[in-house]
């Protein structure tokens, strides 16, 4: 094809990425190349002029470039670099252009020489503070800093203007920062750290210097959004904006991209082009019935577009890319080259019919890549069983279709534009695969209409061919789904949170480890009107609340008023689930709406036709494993402010988990990261003093600490319950268990073997309200209980255990031990401290000897042991097994 040549980094069998790093380890980024090699693959377009224009010496102001990603800002800005590091470079650029474009007004542009040029993307995180950042890359950084540190007592938190004056005084600077919305708002503001309060302040500095002394500072930054919090701090001082909008500019990346895909495309003659596509350039005029007076401004914009058609270039910018979500030129460009690559030799001009459905190096894999609806991933399989079916119909008939895949190729690209703009009429169809020869028109039209015939997705709509999904069960289903009209009462919306919650909860909703919540639409204003009642406040237990926000872009004083507004009380136990922040709030994301409608009908459709059964199947699969890594952040309540909730803090973390997997990760990450047991020990030794109850703390723990204190993260009751058994283990406190029994360390006894006697002790309910925790060796009383060596009622001194379950104490006796039972012994004179234990087996007994402090050098007296049943046999066992030198009495009744 006229011997057109892309660049070098196209020509491999993958084409590497075309995003522009200012630089990298691996020194191919924009600024570890010459200038004279970044500027030989630069295109002077429109806003790159609009940039040079606007720095011009003397009367430079502060530039914002606006664009979303992949519209070229970084491109520009490595441009800029340049042009200032190596003026000889840009001369020679701008007189190369100004020849070839005709504009000998590109000559007397000029910038400043002589500067400090800094350049940062900022969205790699590598400064915390843009002061650093200066301090390390300006020569007189390092000075500026020492004096500003050395400013003792006296030094503020941001540098002050006059440091930055001196600085800019002595070597003049350009300073060119990437990406500054994204860093700006990955920045904390904490009352410990207010680090976006700082950003402000200094960013406000250096926006005023450069306005001001435009001959000291040149300012050039690049937002995402120009309505953002970031871009209004430097909207102040009235900057140039550079936003990629405009017919002008849009004409303009057409240039730019042909430059920017190909090395020798300028050198080639137009005259060269024109011969090349005379033939599809006359059957254009015939079949869209273009005038004369037209023809010569349509036969430019071909010349100009070529090796692409103008009509393939529209159709992938006004209906197609602009249907999906893409990053715009970037992309573009990608799918350019794909289809060159894989076109280019075969065709004098590239059209729609090039993007083949059938060869998988074709543009069809990057223009697939750059869209995110699974619909029109489907279209292609569908229009390949188009193509099998129309191949299978007419073999051994008189129907010819030589020209079937590249019609449906065309078809099948068209088909993917704007709704109302889908679809192709036939003398589209019939352009589009034109090549150096016309087709003849009655030969194309019964071969479409042998097509027609033979495919099962083609669909008359008025004039034009679309690819439709109507005829089989799948486009019924998505047919339907797509149908907003059916899912007036919210249908939709109520199936796609239950799926959330399954994904997120595993196999049931609510685990034991955690509860979640998925919040809807009114998750502010109203946002327990349509939730089941199970999951509103009121009626939680005490699972550990995971409340799912919808919406990606949550700020933080978001979350801080509706926890003061929405819940009354537990505040500090609830954990929020995020979305990843690029994505569209949850419930607005039609892509995931259309597929949680399918699954919600497949499901109510599949008793009826066995066919949705498995469309239920897959849909639901693709549904969750999209929901699976959709929310990939959480946020926990870091320190409260209830008088002014949206100053709350909180702790916004990935937890790199998928799926069910999710809260395991939070609880995991929050225990490891977040939980610090010394904050925990000192709240529980606190309440020691005051000897408060188990439910006093837990419900303590339960809410935001006061006083702009850091919280201390709920880990759940029973957890919380560990932690302070494990304290009582080692010493620290003691543990009255609604009189019943008390729980303290022994001396000489390890920490584990204390944790193993005390473990699962502590009970729930009304018994926390009565289980008392307090200093060691303090005398506390609830309900006249007993500590642990004093459980046995003082009115009995007999002990009786059954092999059949009898009663614990014996009746009828008190004030001594009535000697004769099994076991008999004197009474002694030291002090005796009664045990008695239900009945129970021999194997508990045993634990019951450990629990009292029984060690096999203890003296025991007063022994009894009740025994209800026996056989004559085993009796007589037993008494074989009694140790000798002991005195034994029996009294028994023989039945019969």
């Amino acid at each position: 094809m006229l011997d057109l040549k892309l660049r070098e980094e196209f020509r491999g069998k993958k084409l590497k990425g075309t995003m522009v790093d200012f630089t990298n380890r691996q020194g191919t980024g924009a600024l570890d190349k010459s200038a004279e090699e970044f500027l030989n693959i630069t295109y002077p377009s429109v806003d790159l002029l609009k940039l040079v224009e606007a720095l011009q010496p003397r009367k430079a102001r502060p530039v914002v470039i606006i664009g979303s990603r992949g519209q070229g800002k970084s491109h520009l800005m490595a441009a800029l670099a340049h042009m200032y590091k190596d003026p000889s470079a840009t001369d020679n650029w701008l007189n190369s252009w100004a020849g070839q474009l005709h504009r000998d007004d590109l000559t007397n542009l000029a910038l400043n020489r002589d500067v400090e040029v800094i350049t940062e993307s900022l969205h790699q995180h590598n400064y915390t503070f843009l002061w650093d950042l200066l301090f390390d890359k300006h020569p007189e950084g390092k000075y500026i800093r020492g004096k500003w540190e050395g400013q003792g007592e006296s030094k503020s938190e941001v540098p002050g203007t006059s440091l930055f004056l001196e600085m800019f005084q002595k070597k003049p600077t350009v300073l060119i920062l990437d990406e500054f919305q994204t860093w700006y708002e990955g920045l904390t503001n904490t009352k410990q750290h207010p680090r976006r309060n700082w950003a402000f302040n200094f960013i406000q500095i250096l926006s005023e210097i450069a306005e001001g002394n435009p001959e000291l500072l040149t300012l050039v930054l690049s937002v995402r959004e120009g309505d953002s919090d970031a871009a209004q701090q430097v909207y102040r001082i009235n900057p140039v904006r550079i936003d990629f909008k405009g017919p002008e500019a849009k004409r303009d990346r057409q240039k730019l991209l042909l430059y920017r895909i190909f090395e020798n495309r300028i050198q080639i003659p137009e005259v060269d082009i024109e011969d090349l596509i005379t033939s599809h350039i006359d059957e254009f005029y015939r079949l869209y019935h273009i005038p004369g007076s037209e023809q010569e401004r349509h036969k430019d914009e071909f010349v100009h577009s070529w090796p692409f058609s103008p009509l393939l270039m529209q159709l992938l910018d006004d209906q197609v890319l602009i249907a999906t979500q893409t990053q715009e030129t970037r992309d573009l460009l990608r799918i350019l080259v794909d289809v060159f690559k894989d076109a280019g030799e075969r065709s004098p001009i590239l059209t729609a019919a090039d993007f083949s459905i059938i060869e998988e190096k074709s543009g069809v894999a990057s223009l697939l890549d750059s869209v995110a609806n699974q619909i029109h991933r489907d279209l292609r399989s569908k229009a390949l069983r188009n193509f099998e079916a129309v191949k299978e119909a007419v073999e051994g008939t008189t129907q010819k279709v030589p020209n079937l895949g590249t019609i449906l190729s065309s078809l099948w690209i068209r088909s993917l534009s704007l709704e109302n703009m889908a679809g192709a009429r036939p003398a589209e169809i019939q352009l589009d695969i034109t090549r150096s020869e016309p087709i003849d028109d009655n030969l194309f039209s019964v071969e479409l209409e042998a097509i027609k015939e033979n495919s099962f997705n083609i669909h008359q709509k008025g004039d034009r061919l679309v690819f439709l999904n109507e005829e089989n069960p799948q486009a019924k289903l998505m047919a339907h789904a797509k149908n907003d009209k059916l899912f007036n009462e919210g249908q939709d919306v109520e199936h796609l949170a239950q799926e959330i919650r399954y994904v997120l909860g595993g196999s049931e909703a609510n685990s034991s480890l955690g509860r979640v919540i998925v919040l809807k639409k009114n998750w502010q204003s109203n946002p327990w009107s349509d939730v089941d009642e199970k999951d509103r406040p009121e009626s939680w237990d005490n699972r550990i609340p995971h409340v799912v926000i919808p919406k990606g872009t949550v700020k933080v004083k978001e979350l801080g008023i509706w926890l003061k507004e929405k819940i009354s009380k537990h505040r500090n136990t609830i954990r929020f689930i995020l979305a990843k922040e690029t994505l569209e709030p949850v419930f607005y994301d039609k892509g995931l709406l259309v597929l949680a409608r399918a699954v919600y009908l497949a499901k109510q459709w599949k008793n009826a036709d066995a066919n949705y059964s498995a469309l239920h199947v897959k849909y639901q699969k693709e549904l969750r494993d999209q929901l699976k890594v959709r929310f990939n952040r959480y946020a926990v309540l870091d320190t409260w402010n209830f008088g002014n909730p949206d100053q709350c803090e909180f702790e916004i973390n990935s937890h790199k988990a998928e799926g069910d997997r999710i809260v395991p990760a939070i609880h995991e990450k929050i225990k490891t990261d977040l939980f610090l047991a010394e904050d925990f020990e000192d709240l529980v030794l606190e309440a020691a003093k005051r000897n408060d109850s188990f439910a006093t703390v837990l419900d303590q723990l339960k809410e935001p600490m006061g006083g702009g204190n850091p919280c201390i993260p709920w880990l759940g009751e029973n957890e919380a319950k560990e932690h302070i058994v494990r304290l009582c283990a080692r010493g620290k406190i003691e543990i009255n268990i609604a009189g019943r029994e008390l729980l303290s360390s022994r001396p000489g006894e390890s920490e584990d073997a204390a944790w193993n006697r005390m473990k699962g002790k502590i009970g729930t309910g009304r018994t926390l309200e009565e289980t008392l925790i307090h200093e060691p060796d303090s005398t506390v009383s609830s309900g006249g209980g007993q500590t642990e060596d004093d459980t046995a009622p003082t009115t009995s001194g007999d002990y009786t255990g059954s092999t059949t379950g009898g009663s614990g104490v014996s009746k009828g006796e008190s004030g001594g031990i009535t000697p004769g039972g099994l076991f008999g012994g004197g009474t002694g004179t030291k002090p005796k401290t009664p045990f008695s234990s239900d009945t129970t087996s021999s194997l508990s007994l045993l634990g019951k000897l450990e629990s009292w402090g029984i060690t096999p050098g203890a003296k025991v007296s007063n022994v009894k042991i009740s025994i209800e049943n026996l056989t004559g046999a085993q009796l007589q066992e037993l008494i074989k097994k009694l140790p000798d030198g002991v005195s034994y009495g029996l009294n028994l009744e023989k039945e019969g």
